[in-house]
């Protein structure tokens, strides 16, 4: 099978929720969205992190923070420990402001109320799949977007303060002029799948170079490595090409 064949496949979900109800429906929302979609489910953490290790070029990991045995950002550790690459979203009855805070500065890419309409589901999934990291409206009218640690792709590539990156370049980290590259769709909310398309590269080959930022960045999730080469000042450099020398 042609590699250009394997990307072209539409939209891969893992939907993580101990009730059989809340998964058909969501399973149901997200057949709702533009083109193929394909939708694996787990009713427990153990059997989320098997399917995830089965399956891993998921664009993007539903997962309730109740689960037998485990509740609360103790799911959420438990899968991203097992699954440090996976681009994770929360789907929970619980959304205190504590919680979602935690959550996000833990990595997830966004944090959604299972209260929310379908519209408002399709809607924060689609800001996501584009490269935003959405919060429930009340936790940022709290708490500022730059306090997450997180800013939308927009402002990622426009943020300059400084021409010159504040600490270590990325070749100074160990980066490869590939890596790089593949750092700068990061950047820019790409998912595995899309940074495969983009860049001709098959699945394995990007997996690796994901694990090795997030190795040099000594971080266990791409949003934190993403907050880490934002406080670098390396999107101003990415942008410039000044760090895309060959190694």
């Amino acid at each position: 099978m042609h590699f250009e064949d394997d990307v072209s496949a539409g939209l891969k979900f893992l939907v993580a929720d101990d009730h059989h109800l809340v998964r058909e429906g969501l399973k149901l929302a997200l057949k709702q969205l533009q083109g193929p979609v394909e939708v694996f489910e787990a009713d427990t953490l153990g059997r989320a992190i098997e399917v995830y290790q089965a399956n891993s070029d998921f664009d993007l990991v539903l997962l309730d923070l109740t689960m037998p045995g485990n509740t609360g950002l103790t799911v959420l550790d438990g899968f991203e420990q097992a699954c440090p690459d996976a681009r994770v979203v929360v789907i929970s009855a619980s959304y205190d402001l504590q919680t979602v805070q935690a959550a996000v500065r833990r990595g997830v890419l966004g944090f959604i109320p299972k209260l929310s309409g379908k519209e408002s589901l399709l809607s924060a999934l689609r800001f996501i799949l584009a490269g935003g990291i959405y919060v429930p409206p009340e936790a940022m009218m709290t708490l500022p977007q730059e306090q997450f640690g997180i800013s939308p792709p927009e402002a990622r590539r426009n943020t300059a303060a400084s021409p010159t990156a504040k600490g270590p370049t990325p070749q100074d980290a160990g980066l490869t002029a590939r890596q790089i590259e593949v750092l700068r769709e990061l950047l820019d909310g790409k998912s595995n799948k899309q940074i495969c398309r983009d860049m001709n590269l098959a699945m394995g080959t990007v997996k690796g170079h994901v694990a090795a930022i997030l190795d040099a960045l000594d971080v266990s999730t791409r949003t934190e490595a993403i907050s880490v080469a934002v406080k670098r000042g390396w999107p101003a450099l990415l942008a410039d090409g000044e760090a895309s020398t060959s190694r």
